[in-house]
């Protein structure tokens, strides 16, 4: 151990980063946080943006294979694997019948959070992740949007009021649209932590639909380049519609922000302009969500098995 802490601290000390190819071991135990930086320069076809389980990504590259276009035809791949290689967009014949099946008013759920290393509120541990904001995009009917949302901007406790805010806003009617578990994870934490809210929250539950598996089974674009990450999917279905413009293009950013506007500025100009900031953010995420859905659905019409 004592070797390895001297190893580390002399690597630290050097004034350029070591020369370490990325690999596999980026992402084990955990996901490196320098992955996107390591990997700027890399093709976008590069072998490791092959996506699901990484055991063929390995021998491949073990075999001197390098991008995706270089896969040998006969290669054993998952189908999402076979879609990413043949770089060709693919609409799934269930696709329309799946985007069809939500009901009306459709609701579309963002959730943001933040997590602090030393706990502020009762009850809480280092980096819980705590819900502070939420963006709802409604369609009431085809073609009728209205939007709520939700910024908690003070050092309080958050949970109860923007969990009776969220309720309200979400009623008992209609499909509720999210982008990966995300969601689903924060609202049972809640409904576990707060007694009161539990009946609502686990109808809200029920409601719940996650437009993520629906892609990533049923619609692939080459422009994806092997990710289905909203930031990846928006721009390739709907190229009108982006994150270029804002001044927090991420959930990682929009976390460092929020603790920024909280706990830290107190000049009330600028935490006036990171609270649009973060409004601007969490509500493009929940309308990108209903373009997508709308742009998805003109395909299903327009494409022929």
């Amino acid at each position: 151990m004592l070797e390895r802490l001297a190893a580390m601290k002399t690597v630290l000390l050097k004034s350029e980063p070591p020369t370490i190819e990325p690999d596999q071991h980026c992402h084990t135990p955990y996901e490196c946080p320098f992955w996107s930086h390591c990997t700027k320069e890399k093709p976008l076809r590069w072998i490791y943006h092959l996506p699901g389980k990484k055991e063929i990504v390995n021998q491949l590259v073990q075999q001197g294979i390098t991008t995706i276009d270089d896969i040998p035809d006969g290669t054993r791949l998952s189908d999402a694997q076979r879609r990413v290689k043949d770089n060709t967009e693919w609409v799934s014949p269930e696709l329309g019948h799946i985007l069809r099946s939500v009901t009306y008013p459709v609701h579309h759920l963002d959730i943001e959070t933040v997590m602090l290393a030393l706990p502020r509120f009762p009850l809480t541990r280092p980096y819980q992740p705590i819900p502070v904001q939420w963006s709802n995009h409604i369609e009431l009917e085809p073609g009728e949007l209205s939007h709520q949302e939700f910024l908690h901007s003070q050092a309080s406790e958050p949970r109860r009021q923007w969990a009776q805010a969220l309720i309200e806003s979400l009623g008992e009617k209609g499909s509720i649209v999210v982008y990966s578990a995300y969601e689903e994870a924060i609202i049972r934490q809640l409904a576990d932590t707060f007694p009161e809210f539990k009946s609502a929250f686990k109808s809200i539950l029920k409601r719940l639909w996650d437009l993520l598996p629906v892609i990533r089974g049923h619609y692939y674009h080459p422009d994806f380049n092997g990710s289905y990450s909203i930031k990846s999917v928006l721009p390739a279905v709907v190229p009108s519609l982006g994150y270029d413009d804002l001044a927090i293009q991420a959930g990682g950013q929009a976390a460092a922000e929020y603790y920024r506007m909280v706990f830290v500025e107190t000049d009330w100009v600028e935490q006036a302009v990171l609270r649009d900031s973060l409004l601007r953010y969490c509500a493009r995420d929940t309308l990108a969500m209903v373009e997508l859905r709308r742009a998805l659905e003109k395909k299903t019409r327009s494409h022929k098995p």
